[in-house]
């Protein structure tokens, strides 16, 4: 059996010697003699099942089987002498469906890889309108205070507090964004959890890492707009209407 079973339907107990039986009363009981680890028959993403193993090759005329072998080198090298030994075996044994692990676990997650290009894709889009966004927004929004920064200026203030000015409030903006985009991206995480493998919808580095790589690129996209402000001639902003 392997731990799944030994853990749930045993409930942890010494699972080696006991004796069971399987389906109704008059079936001959079968004798624990190992535990092995657990594995995934299926989807790479299925849960972990409790499983029995028992040999049926006393109990029926034919046998299939599926043989997993671990290579020292390269997988596909190996195989011609693998089928040649089983051919010294019984020369009409037929032998199909040979592949490497590799391709195995790359035609599991074909379709899983599909979604995900699109969904990096449709992204990497959304990043770039983002920013253009961010830009046009943040030049609208400095043309309009045009007036005021030169008043600013002409009052005394700094090239680097107009500049602070602007990407301050830029930033608090991010802010706002990255608090209402970890809350969507928080709600819609089991949509995507099929998708994943070896790492957890709630993925803390993913979490930190998306909002500092947006951050850097809205801040540099308000960056051309904060240098307009900063070169903004007090003359010629307060004669503008």
């Amino acid at each position: 059996m392997n731990e799944a079973f030994a853990r749930e339907i045993l409930r942890g107990e010494d699972p080696l010697g006991r004796r069971i039986i399987f389906g109704p009363d008059g079936n001959p009981p079968l004798t624990i003699v190992g535990v092995v680890g657990n594995i995934r028959d299926g989807a790479l993403g299925s849960p972990i099942r409790p499983e029995m193993y028992r040999c049926t090759c006393q109990e029926l005329r034919y046998f299939g089987g599926w043989f997993v072998i671990r290579t020292a080198g390269e997988p596909r090298a190996a195989i011609r002498a693998v089928e040649q030994r089983i051919r010294a075996v019984d020369r009409d044994q037929p032998i199909f469906d040979v592949k490497t692990m590799d391709e195995r676990r790359d035609t599991a997650l074909a379709p899983q890889r599909f979604q995900l290009l699109l969904i990096g894709i449709f992204a990497g889009i959304a990043i770039l309108l983002a920013a253009a966004g961010v830009y046009g927004v943040m030049s609208y929004l400095v043309a309009r205070r045009t007036r005021e920064i030169g008043i600013r200026v002409a009052m005394g203030a700094r090239p680097a507090d107009v500049l602070s000015m602007v990407m301050g409030e830029s930033a608090l903006l991010v802010l706002a964004a990255i608090v209402s985009g970890l809350g969507g991206a928080w709600a819609l995480t089991r949509y995507v959890r099929s998708m994943l493998f070896g790492v957890t919808e709630l993925d803390a580095t993913t979490f930190a890492l998306a909002p500092v790589l947006l951050s850097i690129i809205v801040l540099i996209a308000c960056l051309g707009p904060a240098r307009r402000a900063v070169r903004v001639d007090p003359m010629t902003a307060l004669r503008e209407e």
